[in-house]
């Protein structure tokens, strides 16, 4: 099984073009630093749109996270919403560049993302129909976009520390436990664990869903 994703920056085109320049520099060095972390694959289209590919699908709820919050938060200079499709099914990850490869997954990616509306993220799986995955993702996409700037970075940590105590969380942000509880409640930090567990559970041993 391999997953993938494929992710639209919302009003990139609205930008001044210095602005686009230093969001399009930003998210190279951002999508380098995933490559090297997690063995993906990417490109970047158009300098609005980008699609990634990788063999380890049970790393891809989180990675899909970690993408929406970096995006929206301060980490990339210019905050931007993102509209994201991943998908889940057979075939292969080859080369350095997804666009190259070719098979039903990527299509179900591709497809997908052009359904959506304005900054949902939506999960398929190829060959099954899920109705409570599509609930869980208007819900998860509902309660994300309308988080300010701030509680995005704060929830981009909590993601990508693996969801610390909320007391190591304080002592690496300089602020106290109690702010980071109150503010993690506040941002609906308690689904985002689940939502990791879930996907990776529609992943089997086999490889199959």
């Amino acid at each position: 099984m391999i997953a993938v994703m494929n992710v639209d920056l919302v009003g990139s085109s609205q930008l001044t073009p210095a602005n686009y320049a230093s969001m399009l520099q930003a998210l190279e060095n951002y999508l380098e630093t995933i490559k090297q972390q997690y063995n993906v694959i990417y490109s970047v289209y158009r300098g609005d749109e980008f699609q990634i590919a990788t063999r380890q699908a049970d790393i891809a709820g989180k990675l899909l996270l970690e993408i929406k919050l970096w995006l929206a938060s301060e980490r990339a200079g210019l905050p931007l919403q993102s509209t994201i499709s991943l998908a889940f099914g057979p075939g292969t990850v080859t080369g350095n560049d997804p666009g190259k490869n070719n098979g039903d997954t990527y299509i179900l990616a591709g497809r997908t993302l052009d359904s959506l509306k304005s900054g949902q993220l939506m999960i398929n799986v190829a060959d099954k129909k899920m109705s409570a995955l599509t609930i869980i993702c208007h819900q998860l996409s509902y309660i994300l976009n309308r988080l300010n700037t701030s509680q995005m970075s704060l929830l981009y940590d909590y993601v990508t520390n693996d969801f610390p105590t909320h007391q190591s969380l304080a002592e690496k942000l300089s602020t106290s436990r109690q702010n980071i509880s109150e503010r993690l409640r506040a941002a609906g930090a308690e689904l985002l664990p689940e939502f990791i567990a879930y996907t990776q559970e529609l992943i089997c041993e086999d490889g199959s869903v």
